[in-house]
Order: structure tokens, then sequence, then C-alpha cells
């Protein structure tokens, strides 16, 4: 079996087991595809200081567990601000494209003093490993795929409460034979906030998330992620989750995704 998300062939990337999304047979998680576009879009860096501050991800429809390919382009090159944009194709039809800006860091002194962070969730070292409590409602146990490929430690909230806070880790490569980089760990772990702070409805109604949003002001340190989710749904079917992004040194980003209510067969 393949040990990592990704085999890359030639133009195309093959997904293995360890991708796949606990939702139904034959489709990918969100996690990895994101990975997969933060990749290709830190490939078309034109100045290595660049900061990825940025990346949106729209998922069209669900990406079959098939080659997939990445098409790039640069919508505004600039050296202080620069956006691109990635597409993702399985078999010639686009299902998902993200949009990144990048920023041109420069020093700036700031006034002395405690300035203001949110609480950073308990250290990952303190926890049990746990397990993220997603599965399929019509399954005793999760599908396997990422999120059981994933290393998980809950620090707080229940499944199905609509806050949850947890610890994950990601303990394979995203491409076989390349070290998985900062910007692709957070991108592939933001999309683990719908599952995180899910809740469940009284008519075997379940939310998507149609997108993902990744705002970053520096990038994580380490192997793990916290991620303080909190979600918020209406009657009328539609939603949103935030979720605060650490690691061990304090807080890093917050991700953001639109949520979509999908009836259950």
């Amino acid at each position: 079996m393949l040990n990592a998300l990704f085999r890359r062939e030639g133009d195309h990337f093959i997904p293995g087991e360890l991708a796949a999304s606990p939702w139904g047979p034959g489709v990918l998680h969100g996690g990895p595809p994101a990975g997969l576009l933060a990749h290709a879009i830190e490939a078309l860096k034109p100045n290595p200081e660049l900061f990825v501050s940025r990346i949106t991800i729209d998922l069209f429809r669900a990406i079959p567990m098939a080659p997939v390919t990445v098409t790039t382009r640069v919508v505004r090159g600039g050296r202080r601000i620069h956006v691109v944009e990635a597409s993702l194709l399985a078999g010639g039809v686009e299902v998902a494209r993200a949009s990144a800006l990048m920023l041109l860091p420069n020093d700036v002194q700031l006034p002395p003093g405690e300035r203001w962070r949110p609480e950073s969730p308990v250290a990952h070292h303190d926890l049990p490993a746990t397990g993220l409590g997603i599965s399929n409602a019509r399954e005793r146990s999760p599908r396997p795929g990422f999120h059981t490929t994933i290393e998980a430690r809950r620090a707080g909230g229940a499944p199905g409460s609509g806050r949850h806070t947890s610890w994950i880790r990601i303990p394979v490569p995203l491409v076989e034979g390349e070290e998985i980089t900062p910007l692709q760990r957070a991108a592939a772990t933001a999309d683990f906030g719908n599952g995180l702070s899910n809740i469940q409805t009284l008519d075997n109604s379940g939310f998507i998330n149609a997108d993902i949003t990744l705002y970053l002001h520096r990038m994580p340190l380490g192997d793990w992620i916290g991620m303080d989710a909190r979600s918020i749904h209406q009657a009328h079917g539609l939603g949103m989750i935030e979720s605060r992004m650490y690691d061990e040194s304090g807080p890093v980003g917050v991700a953001v995704q639109a949520l979509l209510a999908n009836r259950r067969a």
C-alpha cells in the first residue's frame, strides 16, 4: 500500500487509500486535495520570501479516487502582493480551484507590552490519542481514509455538539518521496473543521462544506496543529465554521468553511 497521500507519475498525482473519504467509496477526503493545491501554489512563488497569507479553495464536486492533474496561473504578479490560481482536474474536469494571496513580509517595530492572543488548547503531549470520532452514519466503525490516517488528540468538546478542539498530526507525506511543508500541512488539516464541529440533526441530514478559506499570519511549526472549531447552523440548511489554528507556540491562523445541508440516503 502507498505510504503517502499521493504518488507522482509524470503530470499526474495518483491518490492512495490513505487519502480516502469517510462519506462514500471511491472519493477523496477534502484535506489531501487541499494540500495538493497548496503544493502547486508553493511552486509558483517568484520569490522564496513571499508568504502565502491566504488560500481559498472552492470544492466544486466530489473528487474521485482517480489520477488528478493540477494547472496553475499567475493572476496578478507583483513584488509585494502576488496572486495565483491552481485548478485540480480529474479526467479533464475541474473538480476544485484555489486562489492564493502572497505577501512580502517586512520588519516593523511593535510597541512593548502584552498583545491580545486567543487561548491555545491543552498541549498535545498531555492528551491521549482519541481519533476524531467521525464515522459514516450507516457504519459502526469509520470507513478507512484520511480521517483515520491522521493522529488526533481531543482537547475539548464532543462530536456532534458544534464545538470541538483537537490536535491533529499528518504522519505520512503528501506526495511520495517529498517532505510535507508547513503550508501543505495547514491546508490539508484545515478541512477537518467541518468534521470536528458538525452537529447531529433530527432528520438524518449532514452538512458538507463547499469551500475552505485559510488565513495564516505565520507558518505552523512542528508536526501537530491544534484546531478550535466552532460552527453555526441554520434551519434553512446553511451555516459556517470558524476554526482557530495553533501550534505549540500559539496561534497561526484561521480557517473558515461555508456549509450546505445534505440529506443522507
